[in-house]
């Protein structure tokens, strides 16, 4: 009873600010998974709008983060069950991450590593870049995350553990350099 109070004042103030607050988190996360950054900015923005539709049915169950990346979970889930009915893959598409490169080189570069990083995700079980995208593209917590899948926190630790073991194998196998990729 108390986390829900808790979370309900997380929650708290207008929606106008927890959009502000939210917005560039749930962005990059879609970004993150969808290879056509115009989908992903259209799917952040139904997002949005369903939390927006759906406000006054949050009950504090969960930190209003969770709640807002179950949805934004759930849309790329439908996202996908959509794409894969339409079979509309846009091959050679890359997300931009984060700011725009400064010149042509740099964006081919850019374009180029994204490619393999993605190509080395795509390796990886479902669930594991499902904990690896909200890790570091929705920058949630374990926790957050765990409930957002439904799962334990220390089954995420472990998951994401797995997913890290397991592309660093790949990257060291094939010599795949992604620049700023941590061998950890």
């Amino acid at each position: 009873m108390e986390a829900e109070t808790e979370n309900k004042k997380d929650a708290g103030g207008s929606f106008e600010e927890l959009y502000d607050r939210h917005f560039d988190a749930v962005n990059r996360y879609l970004r993150y998974r969808i290879n056509s950054a115009w989908d992903a900015d259209d799917l952040t923005a139904a997002v949005f709008l369903k939390a927006l539709e759906n406000f006054h049915k949050y009950r504090g169950d969960a930190p209003f983060v969770v709640w807002l990346f179950r949805i934004a979970h759930n849309a790329y889930v439908d996202y996908l069950l959509w794409r894969r009915r339409e079979k509309v893959f846009a091959e050679g598409e890359t997300a931009l991450l984060e700011a725009p490169p400064s010149g042509p080189e740099e964006e081919l570069l850019r374009d180029e590593e994204v490619k393999q990083l993605r190509n080395m995700l795509w390796r990886l079980a479902p669930e594991q870049r499902d904990v690896l995208s909200l890790r570091y593209a929705g920058e949630l917590k374990f926790g957050q995350i765990a409930l957002v899948l439904g799962k334990s926190a220390a089954s995420v630790r472990m998951i994401h553990h797995r997913a890290l073991k397991a592309l660093r194998a790949v990257y060291l196998k094939n010599g795949e350099g992604v620049e700023g990729f941590a061998r950890g």
